[in-house]
């Protein structure tokens, strides 16, 4: 068995070139060689090789030791060059030597810091010490013979050999014992660097090892950079950095204190050290860097020495390039006075440097007020003497004032030529005059009163009534006018004015006043009349409330354990302060939230519930603590015991019964529900809920599936026209017949809101607001009330009218009562808006109301409104870019700790970085290959670190419009992370990758090419082009991806787009409208949930500035084809809290109404609807196609084409969606269908506390709301 050994070395210099090519015509050359044997001459040791062709005659050597004793080989040496395999440096031994003797070999490593790098050697038994030594060079099968002389070893320099090659050594007739071969390695350690020229303008790096020198000519621009060297034979090779190009020139300020400047300083390079110690005592020594300001002595000789430590490798020796400069400040006497002014003094002191050489001097500071400031302004003045280390303080001045301060020196130094300005500190007002105190209307006292004297700019007077210690006092006026009312009669006051400025009082000004007899205390009889008959009456209604509550004790067994509290006075809240008011509610950690919510009650024991508790109207109620209050229930017309339904009118915003609560209907009420909507001609039934949830049967289906079209409950036939899915909600048109009634059908419009959480609420208010627009969308002045149900009736549909409640009164008064209003929908139905998130999830709807309002634009009306918003008045903007400057900003909302690591800080391409809660891992598990479902994780992980340990990549999840997490946007792959990025692709199973930029741009790499025409491997990842389709605007590749250490390959689909290069934006939008089309008709991306699991990955530079355009019209016309409707303020808006930097400027916001309006022109006042045409298909070779595009852009060919040949180079035309059934919604009909049945009993017997369940721990008391002002 053999044992291969790498060794490393770090050379020494001890030999010479041996051997020198002179040139092909194998000329002779004379070479003269250096060895570290003295003791050899030329006449013993002069051995001759003679090999094919060539000749060469080498000297010998026994050990080599370091020495600098010469060795001359003959001059009349030829050595010269053939291409023989084997190239002999010594003679053969001579014909007598024998050969029958026994010995052995080895090859043992030197001294790694030796200039020898390997010795063989030799075991005789014999005698003889003259043996031939062969080594070979492996990689090129080149054999060189050596005489071993009188010596029983043989060394070998570095000098003869070449690093990373492998070197075997042979002994003709002895046995190896030991390694019979050795290699060593290039490091950094054996580089040396020799500066060369006068400015250092070449630097050159030689080895040890039998390499030439490696030179580089040192420019400003190169200066300080890193370099490769020796790649040749290393296969990473040798890093190195150059030494700045000139010599260090410094400059110095010429005033204390001083600063430094390396003046001809590289780019790149790091700044010098500079040093400076005093010409006449070496030991003041300072140390400085440049752009730092440093004390040093005036008139004081020093001598700086600017050095920079030049290491040009690791571990290569560090060299000191240095320059020298003498410096000498004078003392500066600029500004040598400064002036402190206090309310009622001027300190003046001395500014100028310590270390000034001045002798004491004496000068008078003199301090006099403006003219302005009157004639009895005080005229102090002061003298004091002034030294490098004294101040003086010129006092007993007046407050407020400004003085214009004149310091005059006697001693000739002349270092205070100009006047000082200072002026005084605010100081306390002056006491209240003409004050003047009255009694108006008997019970009212005002106070006037007037100030001159006030010291200061902030003036504000105060008033305050004192009876019996307890103060009332109003609030601060500018003006001394105040007006206390509603006081007790024949009450002495006692009356107390001061003035305030910048915070300090003035003198109190106090006197007492007393209020006079009430001219109406003839009524007092009176009064005491009606007192007394009110008495009497409450004394009787308490009778019959006594006698009423043991009548009716067995049926408020519950209502009694209720506790009651007090109402809060909260105030309605006006449109301009709602933001503020929040903000409040939601401090220390929504505490107002919480008083505010526990203060109502949960039920209202004054109304009665006895229907609702009746033995047979029990089993028709879903929850034994959810039941309506008998003086607003819905009553059927049944008549008698057959008249209930778990259902109350509820009054809305100044409209009685404008809604119906009603519970979830049960599978045995189905039909008094359909009854109920008869009866009450209602139009519109919004249900916020679904079947089931969490694997309880909240509500029983009531409507017919799409395959049974019919269904009939009890007398009533129930039809279903058509459905409607839409990502949070389900449209469903039905109509109700009654069997026994001979009168037209009654249409009813179904919408079931299925984005409520199965605990707590939606994330987004806006979803409830765009729900509302739905369900207002179909009113009609003669439809009866809007049925609203949930499960228990209370929560969820609480919420829904508050909001729409609360918005009504808003637009009409510009204020709300939230708190006001949710008491009065608990006092016509119990536990509306049941949890705190319900109760602050109004308050958030409101504000997102408010602050953006409507910006939701039906397609019928797009073109009509996008050139009102166009429009312009003057310099103001167009309602287009005050919609845009609306646009939140969430700048630093959430955190992106992972991406700011200094281990992947390296990996991001610009400033722009994801969020780490929702940024896209890469799982290090031993099956990574395996994929992920989207749907199988939750809507948005927490910011925290998930414990399966996960790599890092610039790239994040954003919310489609079918799906969350349904669209990735990454940067641009870097060089280092390409094998990153397709592992994103094979784990997220992503089949279409949309590539919005060049690889290089101007100049600049904006991604690195992560695919080619062969077959490429990128670390563990490879990849091989399949197939290319080139369009005019863009190229499609078929990509196949495969770890290397499985069997399984992915196909990705990805869109190149050419338009985009070397602009902020394309110049046509409907090149990139057209392609987007094309990938949702050939992607099979249907206006539905489906296909949607596996997220689309747009990527551009950073993954924002062109993605988050892409990503925002992929989104709209998902919207635009399914609802007829686009918003393109909310898109922006959320793509912006998903990820920095995207929709950054008004041209990109413009730019999406742009191509809107390509995507969807308009053809006799309607939008056109367009005809899909084929592609135009090309397979041409892909480098052509990219050189073609960017020709194209530079001569602006695209923009001269005819309209008709560029629609034909995409797919035109949106997909239709009314007609998809949403046959996988998991949330749609289908699965509505296969809910578990109502069991009666079971369900009678539950309680609500498990209806509506708060958020979880980690939660917020509501959904995220955008709160800018």
């Amino acid at each position: 068995m053999s044992i291969k050994t790498v060794l490393v070395y770090k050379p020494l210099y001890i030999l010479n070139k041996l051997l020198t090519d002179t040139n092909s015509s194998n000329s002779a050359d004379t070479v003269s060689k250096t060895t570290a044997s003295p003791s050899l001459s030329s006449s013993t040791s002069s051995k001759t090789a003679t090999g094919k062709g060539k000749t060469t005659i080498l000297t010998p050597t026994s050990k080599l030791q370091h020495s600098s004793t010469p060795l001359t080989i003959a001059q009349q040496t030829t050595v010269s060059f053939s291409h023989s395999t084997t190239f002999q440096t010594t003679e053969n031994p001579p014909n007598g030597t024998k050969t029958d003797h026994s010995c052995t070999y080895k090859v043992i490593e030197r001294e790694k810091n030796s200039s020898i790098a390997f010795e063989v050697k030799i075991t005789s038994n014999s005698s003889r010490t003259n043996y031939t030594v062969e080594y070979t060079d492996t990689l090129q099968n080149h054999t060189e013979t050596m005489w071993s002389g009188n010596e029983l070893s043989l060394l070998i320099p570095f000098k003869m050999l070449k690093p990373s090659r492998k070197y075997t050594v042979h002994v003709p007739n002895c046995t190896s014992t030991g390694n019979t071969w050795f290699q060593g390695e290039l490091t950094e350690k054996d580089i040396k660097v020799n500066l060369t020229g006068t400015d250092q303008k070449k630097v050159c790096f030689e080895t040890e090892w039998n390499l030439p020198e490696k030179c580089f000519d040192v420019t400003k621009a190169n200066a300080c950079t890193n370099q490769t060297i020796f790649k040749e034979v290393n296969y990473t090779g040798v890093n190195i950095t150059l030494p700045p190009a000139e010599k260090l020139y410094i400059t110095f300020e010429k005033w204390i204190p001083t600063k430094f400047t390396w003046v001809n300083k590289p780019e790149n390079c790091e700044n010098i050290s500079i040093a400076c110690s005093s010409t006449v005592d070496k030991s003041e020594a300072v140390k400085v860097k440049p752009g730092q300001k440093q004390d040093l002595k005036p008139s004081h000789n020093y001598s700086c020495t600017g050095t920079y430590h030049y290491e040009p490798c690791v571990g290569c020796k560090t060299v000191n390039i240095s320059t020298h400069l003498l410096v000498n400040i004078e003392c500066d006497m600029r500004n040598a006075i400064v002036l402190k002014p206090s309310n009622k003094s001027i300190l003046a002191t001395w500014n100028v440097n310590q270390t000034c050489h001045t002798p004491n001097f004496t000068a008078k500071v003199t301090c006099n007020p403006k003219k302005s400031e009157g004639k009895n302004a005080m005229k102090p003045e002061g003298d004091c003497n002034l030294s490098p280390t004294k101040s003086c303080n010129v006092k007993s001045l007046d407050y407020f004032t400004d003085y214009t301060c004149q310091c005059n020196d006697t001693d000739g130094y002349n270092f205070c030529k100009n006047n000082n300005k200072a002026k005084t500190l605010p100081g306390p007002p002056g006491k209240p005059t003409n004050v003047v105190v009255v009694i108006k209307s008997n019970n009212i006292i005002q106070v006037s009163c007037d100030n001159k004297e006030w010291h200061g700019n902030k003036k504000l007077f105060h008033a305050k009534l004192d009876p019996e210690y307890k103060w009332t006092k109003l609030k601060p006026n500018e003006t001394c006018l105040f007006s206390f009312e509603n006081l007790y009669y024949l009450t002495t006051y006692q009356v107390t004015v001061y003035a305030e400025n910048d915070g300090i009082p003035s003198e109190h000004f106090t006197a007492p006043k007393t209020t006079e007899y009430n001219s109406g205390a003839v009524l007092g009889f009176l009064g005491f009349l009606i007192v007394v008959t009110s008495i009497a009456l409450m004394f009787v209604l308490y009778k019959i409330y006594l006698l009423k509550r043991d009548k009716s004790r067995d049926d408020r067994e519950m209502d009694d354990l209720l506790p009651q509290t007090t109402l809060l006075p909260v105030e309605p809240i006006a449109a301009d302060a709602l933001v503020e008011a929040y903000r409040k509610k939601i401090a220390d950690e929504g505490r107002l939230f919480m008083e505010e919510f526990q203060s109502i009650p949960r039920i209202f024991s004054n109304y009665t519930v006895k229907e609702a508790k009746k033995a047979d109207n029990q089993p028709k109620n879903r929850y034994v603590d959810i039941l309506p209050y008998d003086y607003n229930r819905v009553q059927l017309s049944n008549g008698g015991r057959h008249d209930y339904i778990n259902a109350s009118f509820i009054e809305g915003y100044k409209e009685s019964n404008k809604y119906i609560a009603a519970q979830g209907p049960k599978e045995e009420t189905v039909g008094d529900f359909w009854r109920m909507i008869w009866e009450q001609q209602s139009s519109i039934i919004v249900m916020v809920t679904r079947c089931e949830e969490g694997n309880k049967t909240k509500c029983a289906q009531y409507w017919p599936s799409l395959d049974r079209e019919t269904e009939i409950f009890d007398d009533y036939v129930v039809k279903i026209k058509g459905e409607e899915n839409c990502p949070d909600y389900i449209i469903r048109r039905l109509s109700l017949m009654n069997r026994k009634e001979k009168s037209a059908e009654q249409d009813v419009t179904h919408i079931q809101f299925t984005s409520w959480p199965d605990h707590g609420v939606p994330g987004e208010p806006g979803l409830l607001l765009k729900l509302r627009r739905r369900v207002n969308s179909f009113k009609n002045f003669f439809s009866g009330p809007i049925v609203i149900h949930c499960s228990a009736g209370v929560g969820r549909t609480g919420t829904y009218i508050g909001i729409d409640a609360m918005i009504e009164s808003l637009e009409a008064e510009g204020r709300m009562d939230i708190y006001g209003y949710v008491v009065k929908l608990r006092r016509q139905r119990c536990l509306m808006v049941q949890v705190e998130a319900q109760y602050v999830l109004i308050h958030t709807a409101l504000i997102e109301y408010n602050q953006f309002g409507e910006t939701e634009i039906p397609l019928s009306d797009f073109h009509s409104t996008v050139n009102t918003l166009k429009q312009k008045d003057g310099s103001d903007p167009s309602l287009m870019e005050m919609e845009f400057q609306k646009t939140p900003k969430f700048k630093n909302w959430r955190s992106s700790n992972t991406a700011l690591s200094e281990e992947n800080k390296k990996k991001n391409r610009s400033s722009v970085v994801p969020y780490d809660f929702n940024r896209v891992p890469i799982r290090l598990e031993e099956d990574d290959g395996r994929g992920s479902d989207a749907d199988d994780e939750d809507e948005y992980s927490s910011d925290e670190e998930d414990e399966m340990p996960t790599k890092y990549i610039n790239a994040s999840f954003l919310d489609g419009y079918w799906c969350p997490r349904s669209l990735i946007a990454a940067q641009g792959p870097l060089s280092d992370t390409v094998e990153d990025f397709l592992q994103m692709l094979l784990q997220q199973r992503a089949r279409t990758v949309v590539m919005l930029s060049d690889c290089t741009e101007n100049g600049q790499e904006f991604c690195s090419q992560y695919w080619n025409d062969e077959k490429k491997e990128f670390g563990e990842m490879s990849v091989e082009v399949k197939e290319t389709e080139t369009f005019p605007t863009y190229i499609r590749r078929s990509l196949e991806i495969q770890h290397t250490k499985r069997k399984e390959s992915h196909t990705v689909q990805q869109y190149h787009f050419l338009k985009w290069a070397g602009n902020e934006l394309p110049a046509n939008p409907h090149d990139l409208i057209d392609m987007l089309k094309t990938i949702r008709q050939t992607g099979g991306y249907k206006n539905s949930r489906e296909n949607r699991g596996t997220p689309i990955v747009f990527h551009c530079n950073d993954g924002s500035s062109r993605s988050g355009v892409a990503c925002a019209l992929w989104n709209l016309l998902d919207s635009a084809d399914t609802e007829k409707l686009v918003d393109i303020f909310q898109v922006a808006k959320g793509l912006r809290k998903e990820r920095p930097g995207m929709i950054t400027s008004p041209e990109q916001y413009q730019f999406l109404y742009a191509a809107l309006e390509a995507a969807f022109p308009v053809q006799n006042g309607e939008v056109k609807k367009e005809t899909a045409s084929p592609d135009t298909v090309q397979i041409i070779n892909e480098e052509t196609a990219l050189i073609s595009a960017a020709t194209e852009d530079q001569e602006g060919a695209a923009s001269s084409q005819p309209a008709q040949q560029q629609a034909d180079a995409g797919v035109s035309g949106a997909s239709v969606a009314n007609g998809d059934t949403g046959a996988n919604k998991d949330t749609g009909a289908n699965k509505d269908t296969e809910a578990k049945k109502d069991t009666g009993a079971n369900e009678a017997s539950e309680s609500s506390e498990q209806t509506e369940k708060p958020p979880s721990e980690n939660a917020t008391n509501g959904p995220t709301v955008t709160v800018e002002v």
